[in-house]
């Protein structure tokens, strides 16, 4: 998500202007930035460039605070404020702007200022003043749409994400994270219908990559298993950290089923979190399993080992799990038949099974935590009939 929000601020300031003074500084200020981008490899990284980008920013602020400005400089100084969070400031530049030269920047960055400000009904003119199809509008509205679901007010952010999926100019990433937003939306809501609609008429069309409509024929292929019987594994040919509870006795109890693979770094965040929630609720009926299965090779991002025997990788998996000090059952198992049977096509992958043993949702990929618990819980509150 963070890496979202950083290449949306980039696409939104990104211009080339040919004058000096304000803009020479900022273009050798993005150029460095962009080279050390180039370097990150974490997260953690990411987040301390950002941090002295920001910083670079604000001292270019006050190196220019009252200066006089010529007319494009104006706009790019508003388009700094903006970056750095200043919407009030931004907004008595623009505001005063009667002739811009870029008329549709000028009205993104317009947009994005009022909204910032809480002026949402003035914003939502100058969103409308756009090119529906141009980027600006597919960016403001991904913006939008993500500021209102951190609020926790999705039912104000569909529009915007249903705007989104429309704009074929923009990268894949937003609008198939817009798609995957909105199948969750219909999931969490008992809509699987329209949920699978939606991935149905996505997976087949050619705005997007091959690799986006595979990935979108994938989540349908997990969200097929929604409302069907759990099945039991196959060929279990190692336990960990206890017996795990077999599936066609678990009535009463809900389950989560958890696919991962030690060389899956997603997966391993997941696992700790998942391990706190079943300390929590395992007195109120929830059963946790973690599944994975033989790949020919390990890694955990501390060892890695290639081309290794059945019985070395099952030994090096046992140490990995005794590692992660987890608290929830796991399991072996020696075929793929399983991972068919729920539809894994990828990792993590985590299924819902309720208290009547039927599958009631799927999350794959790394998807929220927040969501992922608010699903459980309801589950958990649902009365066995």
């Amino acid at each position: 998500m963070r890496k979202i929000v950083s290449v949306f601020l980039l696409v939104l300031m990104a211009v080339s202007l040919a004058y000096a003074g304000l803009s020479e500084d900022y273009q050798a200020l993005q150029q460095q930035f962009m080279r050390k981008r180039m370097n990150i490899r974490s997260r953690a990284d990411m987040d301390k460039l950002m941090a002295e980008r920001t910083a670079a920013l604000e001292n270019l602020l006050v190196k220019y605070k009252g200066k006089k400005l010529a007319g494009n400089e104006k706009i790019l100084m508003a388009e700094i404020l903006i970056s750095v969070n200043r919407m009030a400031p931004a907004w008595d530049i623009l505001k005063a702007i009667t002739k811009p030269d870029d008329v549709e920047k000028y009205n993104a960055l317009c947009t994005r200022a009022l909204f910032g400000l809480g002026k949402d009904a003035l914003a939502s003119k100058y969103l409308e003043k756009l090119n529906h199809e141009g980027k600006y509008y597919g960016m403001l509205c991904f913006g939008r749409a993500m500021s209102l679901k951190k609020k926790g007010e999705i039912n104000r952010a569909l529009p915007y994400l249903k705007q989104v999926i429309k704009v074929v100019t923009l990268r894949d990433a937003y609008r198939v994270f817009a798609i995957h937003t909105l199948v969750d939306y219909d999931e969490s809501a008992g809509r699987h219908p329209e949920a699978m609609k939606l991935l149905s008429e996505f997976a087949k069309d050619n705005t997007l990559s091959a690799r986006s409509r595979l990935d979108l024929a994938n989540t349908q292929k997990a969200m097929a298993m929604i409302g069907k019987k759990a099945f039991n594994f196959q060929d279990i040919v190692r336990r960990f950290n206890g017996r795990a509870p077999v599936l066609y006795k678990e009535k009463g109890k809900v389950l989560v089923l958890e696919f991962f693979a030690p060389w899956c770094a997603p997966c391993r965040n997941e696992m700790k979190a998942l391990s706190r929630l079943f300390l929590e609720k395992r007195d109120k009926g929830l059963d946790v399993i973690g599944i994975t299965r033989l790949y020919g090779f390990f890694a955990d991002g501390k060892v890695n080992e290639q081309n290794i025997t059945a019985k070395k990788e099952a030994f090096l998996i046992a140490e990995f799990v005794k590692s992660m000090k987890l608290s929830y059952p796991m399991v072996l198992i020696g075929k793929d038949d399983s991972y068919s049977d729920y539809g894994v096509t990828g990792l993590p992958h985590v299924v819902l099974v309720d208290k009547k043993g039927v599958i009631r949702r799927v999350f794959t990929g790394m998807y929220q935590e927040k969501d992922f618990q608010k699903a459980v819980q309801a589950l958990l509150q649902e009365k066995l009939k």
